[in-house]
């Protein structure tokens, strides 16, 4: 079989065995997962169940002391973060990293810029650099697509924290990814809010078509977005598949409530 079969038949993401420790505390432990093409995953656990170290060992902010990334069939594993951005990963952080006076419309066109290999993005940074036509297109019809329309030319200090995150996660897709890590995007929103930001994160997965894999603590918006998850607890995994399943697993139960004595 053919490289370009192989590639075509493997899932757009697979980490496999991934084991990361710190001063000797084990923080991943033979993890594993996938992510397909056009798929919602969710990765969901308790404090300290190591979901972020397992989410920067996908992105490259962090080398795993075993086990290997795979992004569309290719091992990416000792490649650092941008060129894993290049390959087609984007991701949004659960702290806000915006500059707070840029406008909406600058964040987008600089993650244009990124995007196309241009070096010219800095100086959008010391706000000297002017869009062309086709920049103004291509953010126009992202900040359309995320009803950021009005805001284009707000500095980001003047808006909520809702729309500081779908300005996160619309830069984020200017990069045209094809995976999006999507890490705590309810983080500081209410229930109205973190309601809002799934539906149009649904709506513009599902005009993108770009996978997402979603750390989140909200497990409502896991259980309304994602087909699929996986539960960690102590940097193992415990359980993945359906998110209906899941979320109905004893491993669930035990993991955010503890085990429950047995009866007598």
């Amino acid at each position: 079989m053919r490289g370009r079969d192989v590639t075509l038949a493997a899932p757009l993401l697979a980490a496999e065995g991934l084991g990361k420790s710190f001063a000797g505390i084990v923080a991943l432990e033979n993890v594993s997962l996938r992510v397909d093409y056009g798929e919602r995953v969710g990765l969901i656990g308790p404090n300290g169940a190591g979901k972020t170290t397992l989410f920067n060992c996908i992105h490259g902010m962090l080398v795993p002391d075993s086990g290997t990334v795979s992004l569309a069939g290719h091992d990416i594993s000792k490649l650092p973060v941008h060129l894993r951005a290049r390959r087609g990963i984007g991701r949004t952080f659960q702290r806000i990293e915006l500059f707070p006076d840029s406008t909406v419309r600058d964040h987008l066109v600089i993650a244009d810029r990124v995007r196309h290999g241009e070096k010219r993005f800095w100086l959008d940074v010391r706000r000297h650099g002017t869009p062309r036509p086709d920049e103004m297109q291509r953010s126009d019809e992202m900040l359309a697509l995320f009803g950021l329309s009005e805001l284009a030319d707000e500095p980001i200090e003047r808006l909520s924290l809702g729309q500081c995150r779908l300005v996160e996660v619309a830069r984020a897709l200017m990069t045209k990814p094809r995976l999006l890590l999507l890490d705590e995007p309810s983080s500081g929103l209410d229930r109205a809010e973190a309601a809002a930001l799934a539906s149009t994160l649904f709506d513009v997965q599902q005009r993108q078509g770009v996978a997402i894999l979603l750390v989140e603590h909200d497990i409502e918006l896991v259980a309304r977005f994602t087909t699929r998850c996986y539960l960690l607890e102590a940097g193992r995994l415990l359980r993945a598949g359906p998110t209906a399943e899941v979320m109905a697993s004893d491993e669930m139960r035990a993991a955010y409530l503890g085990s429950l004595p047995v009866p007598t």
